[in-house]
């Protein structure tokens, strides 16, 4: 076979940061590039944002499609124009390093670093079975065999698998291997030398970094960032140059060759001299048309099925969830509206309620802990106040001392936990625990924000701030209170500002007449209370920012706002000594449940 391989036009140019996904349109002269900011492009010049770090890309073997694949963990589909067709495919726990479409184009596959392969239907963009298990490392490459029974996969394992494409089963046993591809019907296996070897035979006589095969024709990428061809033979067809940049991905059909580089570029070759392809036997195309439309019935009725079990499940779910509501309405419209509780004998500023619920911490110059159901205070005060949190977990309790001190304790015990954490020099304003429950962030009218391990008391960093809460992962200064991507604080004159992280957005509460002191989301970030010098308590849809409700009944300034974690009820403290509860779900009518004292 005399093979002739000459470059292409110019580079390609657009990228900015290392290319590490290449895939050749069926048509064959369009191209899709993506790089490790999460760009895709075509070579027509359409971009679109894919996840971050897109690392492969394979079109659907008709064209109408291009999949890709990144640190999401997710698989995204889009159609020519650069459109996202349907939902992200989500199912890996991890990177998804490498996509292939089936030859016939009935299935997708798809490999992570969560060491599993999966399947899936393009069309109903729902998994197909079971994921497939077996590799103990990260999976990285995938290939289907050019007839379509087989998909080969290699891993960090240094292992290669072989499965069959129809029942997702494995074949035979692992055999050694670090990259994979299909030459001529046979599977090109990189071995630990970086060698390419067929049934044991060196097909490349250097160390290769990639493969890509194309009917009988096999370009390899070598570790000098040259490009060599061969065919089975094991003579090498054609050696190119040109690359600056380490050779990330190759992409090979039988009239052009695509290579990308760490550098952002992206070069095109041309390929003559392979024969023309044969033409398809028209009894195998019928019988792969008869396989996907066999597949595609089975998958329809799987989906029937399973709607009509969901529904089933769903209907018995609302009877259930409107029984307990109309119970819980019941309850809260039959209970006795003003139990008063002696307790607090200054302002009460410190409010949280436990994670399961089934305890509130109220604070002034000290802690009490109450049963939410009975409202019963349960044993004496602790030290502390006026700022409180609960950890995660439950197992601890924060709270701000007048020395200018947090202490934990433990909520069930009631003994103290660990040291007091120090450092701060004026009263401790704010106290929030990350989401994970390792660090505990606080803040003080000394102006700085310190964040401590909760295990060792150790301090792990300082900045400045008077107010401090978690957004997520993430810590935000000067922020009265977060949930999940979103943060809100209040401005001086009554506004609060509920800031959406992930889109920029700003929404502005306007309805309290005085400064806003308190402010909380409900568990979901559905819900946000606010209150403050006004003595009106308000609930905001965080969506549209419409007011939903507004209570009245404290009778000096609110200082703090907690919802109970099913977001039944919402727990407001005051300057007037009192914490009252309030039913979010029955709106301003129903009246408070007042803690006199509490």
């Amino acid at each position: 076979m005399r093979v002739r391989v000459t470059p292409f036009g110019e580079p390609l140019t657009g990228h900015s940061a290392p290319v590490a996904g290449v895939a050749i349109h069926p048509g064959g002269e369009l191209i899709a590039t993506s790089d490790d900011t999460g760009l895709i492009r075509y070579s027509t010049g359409v971009e679109m944002s894919g996840s971050p770090y897109t690392m492969t890309l394979s079109f659907h073997p008709d064209g109408h499609l291009l999949a890709s694949g990144g640190e999401d963990g997710a698989v995204r589909l889009w159609d020519l124009a650069g459109s996202p067709v349907g939902e992200p495919l989500k199912g890996h726990d991890d990177v998804v390093t490498a996509v292939a479409f089936h030859p016939d184009g009935h299935l997708l596959a798809s490999a992570s670093w969560d060491h599993s392969i999966r399947l899936w239907d393009p069309v109903t963009r729902m998994p197909v079975g079971d994921p497939l298990t077996g590799h103990t490392g990260r999976v990285t490459e995938l290939a289907f065999h050019p007839a379509g029974h087989l998909l080969a996969t290699a891993a960090k394992d240094g292992m290669v698998r072989l499965w069959d494409a129809g029942t997702a089963q494995p074949l035979g046993d692992p055999v050694p291997g670090e990259g994979i591809a299909f030459l001529g019907g046979q599977l090109v296996i990189i071995g630990v030398d970086r060698l390419a070897r067929v049934d044991g035979q060196v097909i490349t006589p250097e160390p290769v970094s990639w493969l890509a095969g194309c009917g009988d024709l096999l370009a390899a990428a070598s570790w000098d960032d040259s490009i060599s061809l061969y065919d089975l033979s094991a003579t090498p067809l054609a050696q190119l140059t040109g690359h600056t940049g380490v050779i990330q991905a190759l992409a090979l059909s039988r009239s052009l060759m695509v290579s990308v580089d760490d550098l952002g570029e992206v070069r095109r070759w041309r390929v003559d001299g392979l024969p023309a392809a044969e033409p398809p036997d028209p009894v195998a195309t019928l019988r792969r048309s008869l396989v996907t439309l066999q597949h595609t019935h089975a998958v329809a009725r799987r989906v029937r099925d399973d709607l009509h079990r969901r529904l089933e499940e769903r209907d018995g779910l609302v009877r259930r969830l409107t029984a307990r509501v109309e119970e819980l309405e019941n309850r809260m419209t039959s209970a006795v509206i003003a139990r008063r509780l002696t307790g607090h004998d200054a302002p009460v500023h410190g409010v949280a309620f436990h994670p399961r619920g089934h305890l509130l911490a109220t604070a002034d110059k000290a802690v009490r802990l109450w049963d939410p159901v009975t409202r019963d205070q349960i044993g004496d005060p602790l030290p502390g106040g006026p700022a409180v949190a609960f950890h995660p977990g439950g197992h601890l309790l924060a709270a701000s001392c007048a020395d200018h001190t947090v202490r934990l304790w433990d909520p069930e015990t009631r003994r103290f936990f660990g040291e007091p954490l120090t450092g701060h020099l004026a009263t401790i304003t704010s106290v929030a625990f990350h989401p994970s429950g390792d660090t505990l962030a606080t803040a003080s009218d000394d102006g700085t924000v310190r964040v401590w391990d909760t295990v060792s008391g150790r301090q792990l960093s300082e900045q400045p701030g008077f107010f401090a809460v978690f957004a997520g992962e993430d810590l935000v200064v000067d922020a009265l209170a977060a949930c999940g991507h979103l943060v809100a604080s209040a401005v001086p004159g009554g506004e609060v500002r509920l800031r959406n992280l992930r889109t920029g957005a700003i929404l502005e509460l306007i309805g309290h007449t005085a400064d806003v002191r308190a402010v909380a989301f409900d568990a979901v970030g559905e819900l946000l209370a606010t209150a403050g010098d006004d003595r009106t308590v308000k609930i905001w849809d965080t969506i549209s920012g419409a007011e939903l409700s507004s209570f009245t009944g404290h009778t000096s300034a609110v200082n703090g706002a907690a919802f109970h974690p099913d977001g039944h009820l919402l727990a407001t403290t005051s300057d007037d000594c009192t914490t009252r509860l309030w039913p979010t779900r029955l709106g301003g009518d129903a009246g408070p449940a007042e803690w006199a004292g509490a």
